[in-house]
């Protein structure tokens, strides 16, 4: 027997990991000393729920095989382009919508934590640089500030606005 592809628009998948970490994710807010965790759970189900959208299965047989999803990344900048390129009218109508309950662009959220699961998940960079305060040196610096290399900033508003927009617009192709 040959192979056949069947094509998704949401996949029930990684829709539902995206949905557990999600709901993980609601449990500790609040609970917990850091809200380390919470910001891991909430980036992995974005990560998931962007994932999910227009995937492929291929099947040998009758036995899935393989899932294949838009992009092999954490970034969920890079993940919503992906899309944008490749189905430009699922990202306009969720451009739309997020637009429409929130007054902001969701492409723009996206990209202020992007990053938010690789960076934030261990308390030192990929290549083991533990973050410190700088030190200013010049004095434009010490009027203006600095930016360092490992600062990672989590606009958790936004976060939690991109996990329920995307769990509440997915969520009804499985109910």
């Amino acid at each position: 027997m040959g192979i056949a592809i069947s094509k998704n628009i949401v996949d029930f998948g990684l829709y539902t990991y995206g949905k557990d970490y999600y709901d993980a994710a609601k449990v500790l807010k609040g609970q917990v000393s850091s809200s380390i965790p919470y910001h891991i759970m909430l980036a992995l189900a974005v990560e998931c729920f962007l994932k999910s959208i227009r995937t492929e299965v291929e099947w040998h047989s009758r036995v899935a095989n393989k899932v294949r999803h838009t992009k092999r990344e954490h970034d969920h900048a890079k993940i919503f382009h992906k899309l944008e390129v490749n189905f430009p009218d699922d990202a306009a109508f969720l451009e739309t919508k997020y637009a429409e309950t929130y007054y902001r662009s969701f492409k723009e959220d996206l990209k202020l934590n992007k990053d938010v699961f690789s960076l934030r998940r261990y308390p030192y960079s990929a290549k083991g640089e533990i973050p410190r305060m700088p030190i200013p040196e010049t004095a434009e610096e010490l009027l203006f500030g600095m930016q360092y290399k490992n600062d990672i900033a989590v606009y958790e508003t936004q976060l939690e606005d991109v996990a329920e927009f995307l769990h509440s617009i997915l969520g009804p192709y499985f109910s």
